[in-house]
């Protein structure tokens, strides 16, 4: 029988997006020569990753910011000027200066889409490029800087970042095989590290990385890992208990002294995965899980416009924005036509497709019409049988009312109904026990 297991409609996923953008306009910073965001949008001064993934968020979407100039001027102004190989790089707040991948990466994919201003930051990005080139280590993998210890998510990053900005395809095509060596040698999914244990996040940014790279992997092989993720993906829960935060220790040098900063990622591994399982082109979307994956970052959306981020529930992060945006997007261009349309899921693999002004009545009534032409063509032995029994029963009836039938003729009259009736409960009876599905 087919019905309607879930829908999914453009408006709200566009009224989603609408208020995560609402929220990072209201917490918009303009403090002297910065302007941007910080990692949790109440803090008054802006920082640079953060001002990075802010217009990204923006942009993939294609929504115009309409303070991007102040924000690129601020970046630019923060770009690394000193010696080799730190020149050309981005820092953060708590690296005092000291230019790493977490933030440089950001700011090139940011500075690399096409609605930003190549016009005015075309030299930022080729120096960042740069800067992302001779800070792969000698195993082709990223750390934080050259001689960090490769990572996953690292790597990944660096290479989202050069292939976007087509600056570096010796070193993507060289980042593939790390990426490749790393995964688990048991599963096809990516941990933190080399080899170690798979999880939701760091095999989601594995495969984006991946993915983008013609060739890169196989479709048998993309096919197996999008399947992992779809079966760990758990619909209404955005987070994995252990990615919530990537934690991690990074020396710097500074002003003559060695130093350790720690540096901590918040993950979400739903809307990664989510987007990952997208962009891979390989899985098919029309899945109820992705449809219910989908429902569930709808309802769990704040009324600031974030979602809550796990170990600072009351304060709005950036990290709590982007990821849902990006996987909200990418529904809403891969699974609908318009960000006006309508999805009603009748099965995995199919759906019917309709303009929302159109109304939901004409969903109901074709799907009215595809369950009874469905009931009919599954049970036609049934339709027959039961409509010479009304027949012949009928006919009888009418001329025992008219005086014309006696009731003795009348009762005799309706043996062979009965036994039509009892023909097709034997019948329907001996079918199922046998597994048929009726003729």
């Amino acid at each position: 029988m087919v019905r309607s297991t879930a829908d999914l409609a453009g408006f709200a996923l566009t009224e989603s997006i609408d208020r995560a953008h609402a929220c990072l306009r209201r917490n918009f910073r303009s403090v002297s020569d910065t302007a941007g965001w910080y990692h949790y949008l109440d803090d008054p001064l802006p920082g640079v990753t953060a001002s990075a993934v802010g217009l990204f968020t923006f942009s993939v979407p294609g929504v115009a910011f309409e303070r991007t100039p102040e924000v690129l001027a601020y970046l630019i102004s923060q770009q690394n000027d000193s010696v080799d190989p730190q020149r050309g790089g981005w820092s953060v707040r708590t690296t005092n200066g000291f230019p790493i991948l977490e933030a440089t990466a950001w700011v090139v994919r940011a500075l690399s889409r096409p609605d930003v201003g190549l016009l005015s930051s075309g030299e930022s990005l080729r120096r960042g490029a740069e800067w992302v080139r001779a800070n792969q280590n000698v195993d082709a993998g990223w750390g934080s800087y050259a001689g960090q210890p490769s990572r996953v998510f690292h790597t990944a990053l660096a290479t989202l970042a050069l292939d976007e900005c087509g600056g570096g395809a010796a070193a993507v095509a060289q980042a593939q095989r790390w990426l490749i060596d790393a995964q688990n040698p048991s599963v096809p999914a990516w941990g933190p590290l080399p080899g170690s244990e798979p999880t939701l996040v760091h095999t989601s940014w594995a495969l984006m990385a991946l993915a983008r790279i013609p060739g890169a992997l196989s479709v048998n092989t993309i096919r197996r890992t999008t399947e992992w993720l779809l079966d760990g993906l758990q619909p209404g829960t955005h987070v994995e208990r252990s990615t919530t935060v990537e934690e991690y220790d990074v020396p710097l040098a500074q002003a003559g002294a060695a130093v350790v900063f720690q540096n901590s990622l918040p993950h979400f591994a739903g809307p990664l995965a989510l987007a990952a399982l997208l962009s891979a082109g390989v899985v098919d979307p029309l899945q109820p899980k992705v449809f219910e994956t989908l429902q569930g970052i709808l309802d769990t959306q704040q009324e600031s416009g974030a979602w809550e981020l796990p170990r600072s529930p009351t304060r709005p992060s950036i990290w709590a924005i982007w990821p849902f945006v990006n996987a909200l997007t990418l529904a809403r261009s891969t699974i609908l036509t318009t960000p006006h349309s309508r999805a009603s899921l009748l099965f995995p693999g199919c759906v019917i497709l309709q303009n929302e002004d159109v109304g939901r009545r004409f969903s109901r009534g074709l799907l009215v019409r595809s369950i009874l032409r469905d009931w009919v063509r599954t049970k036609r032995l049934t339709v027959i049988l039961w409509l010479v029994s009304v027949a012949a029963t009928g006919i009888p009836l009418g001329l025992l009312i008219n005086g014309n039938l006696s009731v003795s003729e009348f009762c005799m009259s309706l043996v062979v109904p009965l036994l039509l009736m009892s023909f097709d409960y034997v019948w329907e009876r001996q079918h199922t026990s046998g597994g048929g599905a009726g003729p």
